[in-house]
């Protein structure tokens, strides 16, 4: 273009390639963001129990000690290298300095230590992170201002702080409709465990690069420390994969990649019914292997935690309802609760009912193309409302698999392809 610079030509173009960057992006997202609910959307004060300082270090210990090496590394540098004069200009400040200290203190003495009485306020808690993550978080701040400082040891400080404070604010509030805290603690130390992660890793690298002029004995002290905390991190997955593989519901089952072999050796117990779990073993087995595509299937719904949704999680067929809790919080607000709720009371009615009318209806409105009548559905829907599946076997339904207590019903009408017996 005659008369414009190059550099102004530079600037328009990527300018122009920005707005087009933003004009995808908010289009493409549209979709997500029309059909997003958020199932969380409120905080309350957490009235709960609060994080040991010990758990606390145990978890971020690790984090935690090269964060602070690497900021205490970096703080005596700075002294180092700042004559006492510079210190004059702060003079005008020295008020506002003294506030910030002595409001700091505060803070942390309040959060810090339990008062009775103080059940409405979020001070008094006896909130014990806070007598390290304040401080810590404090400090990441100040070590911002030194002048001078590359913006990757910024940004790594902005993470640092950003860390404490998340690892704070979860012993403060609680998201509204968690489980306790679980979730609250579980998502946001997932965000803090990436932010220390790279911070820690950053730092030890900066540290590494100026060790050799450290002294000597604190050199060996130092590396003596990250080399004990290392191998005691390092011994977590170890001791903890042994104890998962002892926790286990059949102990005398082989270890194996079969994630579900572990059934032909396990008995459980529920609603005061034993079961033997071979026969779920032995009938999910011969779904995989004789049900094409993917049909909707029907079992027994039980409440979380317990031995339910058997055949859909082995299978990763289809069912009409998943986990009560998990299908209601994942859809948020997009949906009433009661679109689930509802679909578990009607299963309970499919079980119960002696009307095979009734029964045939809610399989043809969910599309069921099998349904499962085991040891678990006799145990939640026992009566007179089992006896309609043999009764009415060829008329509304067909068994097409039977071990034990156990059989497989192919609905009559279905899509799905015929079972072999």
């Amino acid at each position: 273009v005659r008369g414009v610079s190059p550099g102004t030509v530079r600037v328009l173009v990527a300018g122009a390639a920005a707005l087009l960057l933003a004009a995808l992006a908010i289009l493409l997202y549209q979709p997500y963001a029309y059909w997003y609910g958020a199932g969380y959307n409120s905080v309350n004060l957490w009235e709960g129990g609060r994080t040991p300082l010990f758990d606390y270090f145990t978890h971020w210990g690790v984090f935690i000690f090269l964060i602070f090496s690497w900021m205490a590394y970096e703080s005596i540098d700075w002294m180092a290298k700042t004559p006492a004069s510079a210190l004059r200009k702060l003079q005008p400040y020295q008020g506002l300095i003294w506030a910030g200290i002595i409001g700091l203190v505060l803070l942390v003495v309040a959060l810090g230590i339990k008062v009775p009485g103080l059940e409405k306020l979020p001070i008094g808690k006896g909130i014990y992170v806070a007598w390290v993550a304040l401080p810590m978080a404090a400090w990441a701040g100040v070590l911002l201002l030194r002048p001078g400082l590359p913006d990757e040891k910024r940004a790594v400080l902005f993470l640092i702080g950003s860390g404490f404070v998340l690892t704070l604010v979860v012993e403060i509030i609680v998201l509204v409709g968690d489980i306790g805290r679980m979730n609250t603690v579980f998502k946001f130390y997932l965000q803090v465990w990436i932010l220390f992660g790279i911070s820690a890793a950053a730092g030890l690298g900066w540290i590494l690069q100026g060790l050799p002029d450290w002294i000597p004995s604190l050199r060996v002290v130092w590396k003596t420390a990250v080399v004990f905390l290392f191998i005691g991190a390092a011994m977590y997955p170890l001791l903890a994969t042994t104890a998962k593989i002892k926790d286990r519901i059949a102990p005398d089952a082989p270890r194996t990649l079969d994630g579900m072999e572990y059934m032909a050796y396990a008995q459980y117990s529920d609603q005061g019914v034993d079961m033997d779990l071979s026969q779920d073993y032995r009938a999910i087995e011969w779904m995989l292997k004789n049900i094409q595509g993917s049909p909707v299937i029907l079992e027994g719904n039980t409440p979380e935690y317990r031995w339910g949704s058997r055949f859909t999680i082995n299978t990763g067929l289809p069912g009409v309802v998943g986990w009560n809790w998990h299908q209601r919080q994942q859809r948020g607000n997009i949906v009433p609760a009661d679109w689930v709720t509802d679909r578990i009371a009607e299963i309970s009615q499919f079980y119960f009912t002696q009307d095979p009318q009734l029964a045939y209806q809610f399989l043809q409105k969910y599309q069921v193309a099998y349904f499962v009548v085991g040891q678990l559905e006799g145990a939640y829907y026992p009566g007179p409302g089992l006896d309609k599946f043999p009764m009415y076997a060829g008329v509304y339904w067909m068994p097409v698999y039977h071990t034990g207590d156990t059989t497989i019903y192919q609905v009559l009408g279905s899509q799905a392809a015929p079972g072999a017996n």
